[in-house]
């Protein structure tokens, strides 16, 4: 529960004039849209209009003249802190609370959670005395659990760009040992970097819930030649296949360094070469994933002599991530590589 604040009462001062004959200042409490209750000096309701009627479920005869906790029942704490706020405005301090989920009835029954914000102000007779205490109780539900989102969608965006600095990091470190010269390093590390934004993109669009392996495909592949509705030498096939935000990272990561070496020294870097990628979705093993990368056409393919980055991203980061094995194919008609892991979310 939240604590009670003071708050200062309303400055009545700029109503230097009496109120205008004809006004039935009964049927302006009644009809105001804030619910509203009067208590007496006992705690027992006075009145309470319409809004305030019709927020309870009650009608007036039900809850009139009688103990405010023995008509709305609250827990001890409960009673407790209302009580507190109560004696506070029959002292003559204005004050405010928000109470914590509070369930009301609803028409048709059932019942709903509501958050208030509750003002208690004192009402003074002739002499000056406080007589009644006024509630005015606000609905802030919708901004308390909008605010609670907030909370959770800031603390999650901390937590994803920690991760994608951790990540630029390393690519950044892994680029600079895996290249020859400077000039090799900074094209490198420039396309990754291009390549870890679009798969953040394509996580924002979708509030950070994952992505799908088709998507995450075409955007990866886009630049290398891609064409989604008409002829290309790339060819994707298969189902769909929903997977979490850190597996279409590693993913992605994964086909941009398999693309880029296509493209450089693969079946995409002559007019001939075609590259297919299949992938099959088991329903009986949990979400198990099987995907191939098949290259054809290309120059003859010589199994190189050193790790780099590339394969690290495949056989090491992308393999943990979809907790299964990679396997790369050097045949001399086309690079073959296999993925064989679990997908975290599935469709």
């Amino acid at each position: 529960m939240y604590k009670i604040r003071p708050t200062l009462p309303a400055e009545t001062g700029r109503i230097d004039r009496p109120a205008l004959a004809g006004i039935n200042f009964e049927d302006v409490f009644a009809i105001t849209p804030s619910p509203l209750l009067i208590l007496n000096r006992d705690l027992v309701i006075v009145y309470a209009n319409a809004a305030y009627l019709t927020t309870t479920g009650c009608a007036l005869s039900e809850i009139q003249d009688r103990y405010v906790f023995e008509a709305f029942p609250e827990t001890e704490d409960r009673v407790s802190l209302f009580m507190s706020a109560f004696r506070q405005a029959l002292d003559g301090t204005t004050n405010t609370l928000t109470t914590e989920p509070y369930a009301i009835p609803v028409d048709g029954g059932g019942m709903r959670e509501v958050v208030w914000t509750c003002t208690h102000a004192p009402l003074r007779n002739a002499d000056g005395e406080v007589e009644f205490v006024m509630q005015n109780a606000l609905d802030i539900t919708e901004k308390h659990r909008s605010e609670l989102e907030n909370r959770v969608l800031i603390r999650e965006l901390g937590h994803r760009v920690k991760n994608s600095l951790a990540t630029m990091q390393a690519i950044t470190r892994m680029s600079l040992i895996d290249t020859k010269s400077i000039a090799e390093a900074r094209e490198d590390l420039l396309a990754r970097m291009h390549a870890m934004s679009e798969v953040q993109n394509l996580l924002v669009d979708r509030s950070w819930r994952g992505s799908r392996i088709d998507a995450i495909l075409v955007n990866a592949l886009v630049p290398f030649g891609y064409v989604q509705d008409g002829p290309c030498r790339i060819h994707l096939d298969g189902p769909p296949a929903a997977v979490s935000a850190k597996q279409a990272q590693a993913l992605s990561m994964a086909l941009h360094e398999l693309a880029t070496n296509a493209a450089k020294y693969g079946a995409l870097s002559n007019d001939d070469g075609t590259v297919h990628v299949t992938w099959t979705l088991s329903d009986t093993e949990s979400g198990h994933l099987a995907l191939t990368w098949r290259e054809a056409g290309g120059p003859t393919v010589l199994e190189p002599t050193r790790k780099g980055f590339g394969t690290t991203m495949l056989t090491r980061i992308l393999a943990q991530e979809i907790n299964g094995e990679i396997a790369m194919d050097y045949r001399t008609d086309g690079l073959v590589c296999t993925m064989e892991g679990w997908l975290e979310h599935r469709t």
